[in-house]
């Protein structure tokens, strides 16, 4: 019996891997990899990047560009935290809007690419550093549902404040630096940063 890429996409999750859907279709890796192929093509499912083997269900999807990139990362790296210019527009502190979620994670000798997400690597005393400063948002508290209805996965992102991504931001040197003209700090921090 012959089954339809609708129905197959139905089975799948908004974010899977190759050997999920090896798993999900009953085909072999490399059948099941020219099949993802075809459908990129087609528009039903977009690779998370080069050589990822994870991939968006395009179709049917109820999660953002920026929420699939997103999961795509704390695929890969658990430890992920929203910084730099992120944090600086998501609070309002710039009209600048980055062109790619900016996202700190622990240094490596190699990192996966994914589209739309730029990583600073940092090493574990920054880590270390940060935690003891208190210098990260609180995790959103969640009501007592499901983990299947959490909103994934902002839920699971740890967020710098933003006065700590300005200070990572003028203290590494690795990335956009906003002037001071592009900067609308609230008053309490005004002069001080």
């Amino acid at each position: 019996m012959r089954i339809n890429v609708h129905d197959r996409l139905e089975f799948l999750p908004a974010i899977f891997d190759l050997k999920l859907f090896s798993l999900t279709t009953g085909l072999g890796e490399n059948s099941a990899k020219v099949m993802l192929s075809r459908w990129a093509k087609r528009g039903y499912v977009q690779g998370a990047g080069p050589k990822t083997g994870i991939y968006f269900k395009k179709r049917h999807q109820q999660m953002s560009d920026d929420e699939l990139a997103l999961a795509a990362a704390l695929h890969f790296y658990p430890e992920s935290i929203l910084c730099g210019a992120s944090v600086l527009h998501r609070n309002g502190w710039t009209t600048q809007i980055p062109q790619s979620l900016h996202l700190a994670i622990e240094k490596r000798p190699s990192v996966v690419k994914i589209d739309d997400v730029q990583f600073f690597m940092r090493d574990h005393d920054w880590f270390v550093h940060m935690h003891k400063q208190g210098a990260f948002e609180p995790l959103p508290k969640l009501p007592a549902i499901s983990i299947a209805e959490q909103p994934y996965p902002y839920a699971k992102l740890r967020i710098l404040k933003p006065q700590w991504a300005l200070w990572d931001m003028r203290q590494s040197k690795d990335g956009w630096l906003p002037d001071d003209d592009d900067l609308d700090l609230p008053p309490e921090f005004d002069g001080c940063l």
